[in-house]
């Protein structure tokens, strides 16, 4: 095996799109601007066993104040909750011990990499249904587990409304008859301003992004994001979320509950469940299981339960980095004056 930068969009697109584990999180245009709007150097790593190439790893690399880190994705939680490695269309399709070996390989080549680095804080958080990092835990990294939540798409739509709770499907059927209506749209204007109020709360473990860190997502893939707006028939916005659809429909970035008579959040989801079902996605992922406060609506839903890995090292100035980020830094009275990536 071989490790080496790759520069070339059109080869990398293309080893994302014929890969299962490839997402829009892991495109050439997704990395680049998440990189220039974090203030992270991009480190697009691809893992080639001779001319071929077997996964990529697009790895940020900030240095501040000699505190060295390595990320994948950047700390920005559910804005990108998962990219790390992306192995090759056939990885699948191997047999076991094939894809021990070519994931040995590859946990190989990468740690040496890492080494050279010597970051004082190492994570990458893989996508769901790479969860195999034993290769990495020998080598001495600790391994998380995170949890997002799924619908299958495949089965039958009634199947789907019959596994929501009860007082769920009754808000849903009083949303229906309240005449409502679903606009999709390009336009973030309403959508930023729900979200940034979010991530500014402070049990929000997250720095705020940019809006022109989204505007340039948006433009980059008009197709595959999206802004969602639902209305009551008065014209109020009743709830809002962002999307991205490609390969899978995930249930992106949402807003808090909108103040209104109706349960505008419970309804949009069933909306665009019916909608992702309907253009032929295998699965509906509303990101993330890891808040409790949370998990209570989503799991209404009666959705799947999926986990992925992160795999992480740090040092003694990696954990003391990480603790003033998570207990002094990430306030939020000082993220606007602290973190780089703040509008």
């Amino acid at each position: 095996m071989a490790l080496e930068l790759v520069n070339d969009r059109e080869i990398w697109d293309a080893f994302v799109d014929a890969s299962p584990y490839g997402l829009l999180f892991h495109k050439w245009d997704y990395i680049t601007v998440t990189a220039r709007h974090t203030g992270y150097r991009l480190l697009p790593y691809g893992i080639y066993r001779g001319d071929e190439p077997v996964c990529l790893a697009p790895l940020y690399f900030r240095s501040t104040h000699g505190v060295k880190t390595l990320f994948s994705p950047p700390p920005m939680q559910a804005v990108i909750p998962y990219q790390g490695l992306i192995p090759s269309g056939e990885f699948d399709t191997l047999k076991q011990s094939k894809r021990e070996g070519v994931m040995d390989l590859i946990a190989s080549d990468l740690s040496a990499e890492i080494d050279a680095i010597s970051p004082h804080y190492l994570s990458l958080t893989f996508v769901p249904g790479l969860v195999d990092v034993r290769q990495f835990l020998w080598r001495g990294y600790t391994a998380k587990v995170r949890y997002t939540y799924t619908i299958d798409l495949v089965q039958p739509v009634e199947a789907i409304w019959g596994g929501f709770h009860s007082k769920l499907r009754s808000k849903i059927w009083k949303a229906e008859e309240a005449g409502m209506d679903l606009v999709r749209s390009r336009d973030i204007s309403a959508l930023y301003t729900s979200i940034a109020e979010r991530f500014s709360q402070p049990d929000m473990n997250i720095p705020m992004i940019s809006r022109r860190y989204f505007e340039d997502l948006f433009r980059a893939y008009p197709d595959h994001l999206a802004a969602y707006y639902l209305y009551d028939r008065e014209g109020a916005l009743a709830g809002t979320v962002a999307t991205q659809e490609y390969k899978r429909f995930l249930f992106w970035m949402g807003a808090p509950r909108i103040e209104s008579a109706h349960a505008g959040n419970e309804y949009l989801q069933w909306l665009l469940i019916q909608r992702a079902k309907a253009e032929g996605y295998p699965v509906f992922e509303n990101i993330g299981a890891n808040t409790p406060d949370l998990n209570f609506f989503k799991s209404r839903f009666c959705s799947g339960l999926e986990i992925y890995m992160e795999v992480c090292s740090r040092d003694m100035v990696g954990a003391l980095a990480e603790w003033a980020y998570s207990s002094i830094i990430n306030k939020p009275w000082l993220k606007r004056k602290v973190v780089p990536f703040i509008e």
